[in-house]
Parts: C-alpha cells; sequence; structure tokens
C-alpha cells in the first residue's frame, strides 16, 4: 500500500498540518533517482521530505534536522528557496500531492508506481522537472474533470447498496473479479484484499459489505509495518492482527520507518547476494573437481603400468627387437590372454619396464594426492552447506557484518568474502595471506612471472619456484630466509602452482629475490639463480581460498 492513493491522501493532510505556514529550505539531490525537499515547518524545526523515483519499493518518506552531503550533491529549483507554503493538497482524481507555495509556485509530486516524478509549476504551467517526463493535468483541467473523484465515488457506492449492485451488475467481467474501472483508488492489492475478504461468495450483496468495512478503514488508517523474511517489510494502513507487524500513531511515522527497514532489507540483501554468489560458484567447483577425480580408473592404470613393468622385466632373455610393441605371456595368470604392450623402438626392454615402473610411480603419486585433495574438498564442502544455511536467516546489515567477522577465517580460506572491505587496485598476481605480516605472490604465466620478479619483487623479498619442472615464480613479503616455516608454507603453494602438483614430494628451491637474475637470450619467465635453498614439501593449496 505504499503507492496507494489513501496512503497518500493521509499523508498529504499530515504534512499540510506540519509544513504549512513554514517555508521551504532548499531542493536538491545527493542520490540517483532521489530528491530531498528541504522544508521549515511552521514550529521551525527543519524537515526533509524525500521522494524516491527509481525504486518499485521505496516512494516517499520524511526525515528530521539537516543532512545533505557537502560534496556530490546537486542544487534543484532554486526559484523555491525561501519560499513560503500556502497548503498542501493530493488531487481529488489521482495520485498527485501539490505543495503550493507564495507567488504562484508549486511543487508536483507526480507518485505512480512506474512514472514517479517531481515537477515545478508556475501560474499553472510547468517550468521544471527532476526527470524528463509529462506531467498529469491537475484536478482543473478537461481530463481530470473526466476521471471520477475518488473518494466522493466510493462514499457513494458505500452509502448507496442499490447504485453499487447496479453499477456492478452494468460492467463487463468475469464472476470472479472486480473491475478496477468500478472502484476509483483501488489498485490490485485493494482489489485482491477486498477478494479475499469475501471469500468465495462473490454476489454484489456480499462485495458491497465487504467493501463498507474496507472503505472506512481506509479512511481512519492504522498505519503499521508488517515483517517478512523473505519479501522485508511491508506498509499498510488497515488493521492487522499479525504479530510480526508494528503500528504507528501516523502514516508519516509508518512510512518513516517501512522506508528505513526497506532500505536496510535492500543493503542485506545485497551484501547477501554477494556472498552467497561466491559460495555457490565455489560449491560447484569444488562439485565439478570432486565429479572428475575417478580414483577406480587411476588404481587400475597403476596396475596395469605396473604389470607392463614386471611382464617386460620377467621377457628380457627375448631378442632385443626395438618394436613397437611386444606381445607376451601373462606370468600373474597363466589362463589369461597374452598382453601386448606398448614400447618405445629407440629403448631396449629393459629401458622399457622402467618407463612403465615411472609411469606406474606417477599414477600413484597423482592417486594419493587426489585423495588427499578430495578429502580437504569434502571438508570445504561441508563447510560451505554450512555457511550458505546460517547466510539465509539473516536480516539485518549488521547481521551480515557479524557473520562475515565471525566466519573470517573460513570466507577468507574459501575465497567467498565480501569486496565491502576491500580497497586499493587490485594486484595482477595469485595473492595468499600467510599471516598477518606474511604473504606470497604467485605468477600466472611466463610474461606474469617474469613482472612479478623483476617488476614487483624487492631485493630482500623471498623467490621461490619449483626445482626440475615448470611453475608459477612466487613472491614471498613479510618475512625473513630465517623463517623455515612461512617459507615451508609457501613451498606447499608453489609447489601445487607447478606441473608437479600430483607428487608426493616436490623439490622448491628458495633465495632471496637479490640472488635471481636474467640471463641473455633466455625467453621470459625463465631465470638463473645463485645461492639457494632447497626444501621439500608436499603440494597443498590450503591457502588457495585466500586468493584475491
Amino acid at each position: 500500500m505504499l503507492r496507494n492513493y489513501f496512503t497518500l491522501y493521509h499523508l498529504a493532510r499530515e504534512l499540510h498540518e506540519l509544513v504549512a505556514g513554514g517555508y521551504i529550505f532548499e531542493i536538491y539531490s545527493q542520490q540517483k533517482s532521489e530528491i530531498t525537499i528541504s522544508l521549515i515547518t511552521n514550529e521551525g524545526n527543519h524537515l526533509q521530505l524525500i521522494v524516491v523515483t527509481g525504486h518499485p519499493r521505496l516512494c516517499i518518506y520524511t526525515r528530521e534536522g539537516l543532512q545533505r552531503k557537502q560534496r556530490n550533491t546537486a542544487g534543484l529549483m532554486p526559484e523555491l528557496n525561501e519560499k513560503k507554503i500556502s497548503c498542501i493538497t493530493i488531487d481529488p482524481c489521482d495520485r498527485i500531492i501539490r505543495i503550493e507555495t507564495e507567488d504562484n509556485y508549486a511543487i508536483v509530486l507526480q507518485l505512480f508506481s512506474a512514472k514517479t516524478n517531481i515537477f515545478l509549476e508556475h501560474n499553472g504551467n510547468i517550468a521544471g522537472s527532476f526527470k524528463k517526463g509529462i506531467a498529469r493535468s491537475g484536478s482543473g483541467s478537461q481530463e481530470a474533470i473526466l476521471r471520477p473523484d475518488i473518494l466522493r465515488t466510493l462514499e457513494r457506492m458505500v452509502q448507496n447498496r442499490r447504485y453499487f449492485i447496479e453499477s456492478f451488475s452494468g460492467t463487463d467481467r468475469k464472476d470472479t473479479e472486480i473491475p478496477a474501472q468500478l472502484l476509483p483508488g483501488f489498485d490490485r492489492g485493494l482489489i485482491k484484499e477486498l477478494l479475499g475478504r469475501c471469500g468465495k461468495n462473490r454476489s454484489p450483496e456480499t462485495i458491497h459489505e465487504q467493501l463498507s468495512t474496507l472503505f472506512y478503514e481506509l479512511i481512519d488508517p492504522c498505519p503499521s509495518v508488517l515483517f517478512t523474511n523473505e519479501n522485508g517489510p511491508l506498509f499498510s494502513i488497515l488493521q492487522q492482527k499479525k504479530k510480526e507487524c508494528v503500528e504507528f500513531d501516523s502514516v508519516i511515522e509508518g512510512l518513516n520507518f517501512y522506508s528505513s527497514k526497506t532500505r536496510q532489507h535492500r543493503k542485506t540483501v545485497e551484501l547477501v547476494h554477494q556472498i552467497e554468489g561466491k559460495l555457490l560458484q565455489k560449491r560447484k567447483k569444488i562439485d565439478s573437481e570432486l565429479q572428475h577425480f575417478q580414483p577406480e580408473l587411476l588404481r587400475r592404470q597403476f596396475d596395469a603400468y605396473q604389470r607392463y613393468g614386471h611382464l617386460l622385466m620377467a621377457n628380457l632373455s627375448l631378442a632385443d627387437c626395438r618394436k613397437e610393441s611386444i606381445t607376451v605371456p601373462d606370468i600373474f595368470d597363466p589362463s589369461a590372454l597374452p598382453v601386448t604392450i606398448a614400447l618405445k623402438p629407440e629403448l631396449n626392454l629393459q629401458e622399457n619396464a622402467a618407463l612403465w615402473f615411472r609411469k606406474a610411480s606417477r599414477t600413484r603419486e597423482k592417486l594419493q594426492g587426489g585423495s588427499r585433495r578430495i578429502a580437504a574438498v569434502a571438508e570445504e564442502k561441508q563447510a560451505l552447506e554450512k555457511l550458505i544455511t546460517e547466510l539465509g536467516k539473516l536480516a539485518k546489515p549488521s547481521e551480515v557484518t557479524r557473520f562475515e567477522k565471525n566466519n573470517s577465517a573460513l570466507l577468507k580460506k574459501l575465497g567467498c568474502e565480501s569486496n565491502s572491505g576491500k580497497t586499493g587496485k587490485r594486484l595482477p598476481f595469485r595473492s595468499f595471506e600467510l599471516s598477518e605480516k606474511a604473504a606470497l605472490y604467485v605468477g600466472k604465466n611466463a610474461e606474469n612471472n617474469e613482472k612479478l620478479t623483476f617488476t614487483f619483487a624487492r631485493p630482500h623479498d623471498i623467490w621461490l619456484h619449483v626445482r626440475g619442472a615448470a611453475g608459477s615464480h612466487c613472491i614471498l613479503r613479510g618475512t625473513t630466509i630465517q623463517n623455515i616455516s612461512a617459507i615451508r608454507t609457501a613451498a606447499e603453494i608453489a609447489a601445487f602452482y607447478s606441473s608437479s602438483r600430483h607428487a608426493e614430494l616436490v623439490p622448491v628451491v628458495y633465495t632471496e629475490k637479490k640472488y635471481v637474475r636474467r640471463a641473455k637470450n633466455m625467453p621470459p619467465g625463465k631465470v638463473v639463480v645463485e645461492k639457494e635453498q632447497v626444501i621439500l614439501v608436499h603440494p597443498s593449496r590450503f591457502f588457495d581460498a585466500a586468493e584475491k
């Protein structure tokens, strides 16, 4: 009932009592699709009348005091500054509130759901507007004469049952509907309310009886704000019997409270959607990773590779024919068919056997590393589900802030913290916060590695890279070369961002960046390292979720 005619009717009357005889102080806009009319009441107090034109669930409300920002505000309609207010009225035929002042000026508030706008009128002519648009004609125009007076028409229907039934019977309608043109000022919400009160009995007599009750409730309002979990607060001037509502003595008080809670709800929804979107995206990645990991296939490959190696070793006495394949009997199952094994012609049988054993070893390491990773991912998913459930129960921005604070470590680990507290330019590298002081930066490709090492890094930063394999350059900042614990954690991440991420143990080189240099004719990303040390670690993605 935010933009309902009856709500605006009572609002105009209450505003008239407050500010008639007072002054317009200034008019300005400091937010998109929002205009503030700063008033001085007839008692000398400052009062702001805020009109929102671009939001379906916000329309008009007041705020005490002066709260104009010093920057990023635009003054509007300066002709009205310090003009005395003579009266505030509402058009008897539509949702148009007029604030009339001395010197034949008026502010016209056209409060339609889709075309809310504010116009400046002088001597009956439109002299300006807040947004581009056409003003609806006033009550004295020919157009207004053709439109019914809302209150008088409804009052006649309520007081004259016969007139209502004749009007009702003379309209084209379905048995379950009430034509909107029959009841001026009734929007879809009020029509729905009336039909709900009638129940299954939609006879003209029943509708008239319920209309009478509803009309007098609209004339004698009971402003209240009803709270719902999903849709946020709802404003009404009808009598409510629900426990979740808060009642007010005036429409202005109710609209102010409703608008404050709606803005609060809107901000909460934005914060929740921001975090929830990241949580759902993270869950999608985890589900994909769980789905693509196939331990049984890896076990079968390991068994097959190891078996090929043993079969070749058992047949070293065969002539070294340097072929692309060889067929040998299956010594592990004499009843089975002979086994054909692929060979590299440039290698002898013993070298080919060693090759198959190496393949088996890498497959086993991949299986073991993948199993550890899947176990960690399963724990992450369980934590994700818990966070998503808790997030759905939050109703206030303060609750979202408390949720982020209480779960900051976990959200950072999962990479799902909101952007509300993040400032500054984003770096082009992966970054991980290992502690309050120590941070690790990881390159993404060869050119990125070059930029990280020779542009971003400082001389005493610690440089890390996997030995003997392709991988990312890593820069550890905020600690010293003596902090082995931090270096080990950084080395585990460096190992993960390399081609050896599935290995059981990976050697990682580290040294101060000042001992890393370019060499002539080397491609981007290739470096010469001096005074390096080596540490053996398990590849780990433990801090990957802190990636920014």
